[in-house]
């Protein structure tokens, strides 16, 4: 059995109980991956007890990194246009004062603005911790606006890793660029 620290926009916590089938096969998932992945699943699925709600999170899966560090409670969610190491660019959602960047298809895929929240189940190495960041029409059109500048920069064609070089983040920012659609149990 997996605990899971829920973390309400207030700030309240509590403990609750996740899936082990779904906490173990997303942990084993993840290490065949390149680095920190995102999966989209609905709520009903990552939890332990039957939940009756459509609602659908975000899963941040960093098996090799602590939460020690990792501003995951800070509210904010921000639109940036970073780049794939190919130099494609990638609409991404900023998270944990802008530590993590993940792919904003996860995000889109997970439809924050029907629930009026974002829901993200962060996986770190010791803990899991589940997150609601606030999420509105401003914060739908702010990523609408990034996929644009995104979507602008596509048909571009001197992509590569020279590219991707010359034009890096010169960040710390860990970037989660992969993210799977998971589907609920029948």
């Amino acid at each position: 059995m997996y605990e899971v620290e829920y973390v309400a926009f207030d700030g309240q916590t509590r403990m609750l109980e996740l899936n082990t089938e779904f906490v173990e096969s997303t942990r084993q998932h993840v290490v065949g991956e390149d680095g920190p992945t995102a999966y989209v699943a609905p709520i009903s699925h990552v939890m332990a007890e039957p939940i009756e709600t459509d609602e659908i999170c975000v899963v941040v899966a960093m098996p090799e990194m602590h939460s020690d560090g990792i501003e995951y409670r800070a509210p904010a969610v921000t639109p940036q246009v970073r780049q794939r190491p190919d130099g494609t660019p990638v609409e991404c959602a900023l998270l944990a004062n802008g530590q993590i960047a993940v792919n904003a298809c996860a995000l889109n895929d997970a439809q924050p603005l029907a629930a009026g929240r974002l829901t993200v189940l962060w996986m770190f190495r010791e803990t899991c911790v589940l997150c609601h960041y606030p999420y509105d029409e401003s914060t739908e059109e702010r990523f609408w606006a990034a996929s644009m500048v995104a979507d602008g920069h596509r048909h571009e064609t001197n992509y590569g890793a020279e590219f991707a070089d010359e034009n890096a983040h010169e960040d710390n920012t860990v970037e989660v660029l992969q993210h799977f659609m998971v589907a609920a149990a029948t």
